[in-house]
């Protein structure tokens, strides 16, 4: 089996798909398309349609938004192993954010159109993908619930989690780069710059980060800010 055959079964695990089991997740494999996205290159547009759902195998982007005025403030940063369009594959609306990349990157694209061929003849498949919509619609619900009672610390340490590389946001150490200033951070979650300053001085007290540069954190212990960003 070649490397990038290998790693798109590994990125299928991983992704919604996985929980369809091997068989589901070979058949699926042929129909993805590798493409390569150089830095600075526009995957899709907020509002576009397409239908895509996209795994990325190597590199870094980003997930923006672009404000009134025409300035854009990035949402959130997706590296290998992550994946995204996937509401927009399943059900052919628009993209509710733009992607472009921040470094040469490599990406496996499946259309709507093929997956909805394939579930026409693998219910099992369609099975598990319900199931992990309603996973996620009870997260949402859950979230809602929380979103009155996450103070600024909570929310610093999501967002720290948040912008950590997939294999890295389980446990151990990490770096994290903002993409953003701290105070158009603050506007994305929703706190005052003040608060949020406030709040990385917290974690920075209770050893849970250290500021290595600007808009450069060490995580000294990814468990802890995740403990933290669910207690707040």
């Amino acid at each position: 089996m070649k490397r990038r055959d290998q790693q798109l079964l590994d990125l299928l695990a991983r992704s919604p798909f996985g929980e369809a089991g091997e068989v589901a997740t070979r058949q699926l494999a042929p129909l993805f398309v590798s493409q390569r996205v150089e830095k600075g290159e526009v995957v899709f547009l907020e509002g576009e349609t397409g239908g895509r759902l996209f795994l990325i195998g190597e590199g870094r982007l980003k997930a923006f938004r672009t404000l009134s005025g025409g300035r854009s403030i990035t949402v959130f940063i997706l590296t290998a192993g992550d994946y995204f369009g996937f509401i927009p594959l399943l059900d052919g609306g628009p993209f509710p954010l733009s992607v472009s990349a921040l470094a040469p990157s490599m990406v496996y694209a499946l259309t709507r159109a093929d997956l909805v061929r394939v579930v026409r003849e693998n219910a099992e498949l369609g099975l598990s993908l319900l199931g992990y919509m309603a996973h996620r619609l009870r997260g949402c619900v859950d979230q809602v619930g929380q979103l009155g009672r996450q103070g600024a610390a909570n929310r610093a340490a999501n967002a720290l989690l948040a912008l950590l590389p997939a294999p890295d946001r389980r446990s151990g150490t990490a770096e994290v780069v903002l993409p953003f200033s701290q105070v158009e951070l603050a506007r994305t979650l929703d706190v005052s710059p003040e608060n949020l300053s406030r709040a990385l001085a917290r974690l920075r007290r209770e050893g849970v980060i250290r500021r290595t540069g600007p808009r450069r954190f060490h995580i000294v212990d990814v468990a802890t800010l995740r403990r933290m960003g669910d207690t707040g």
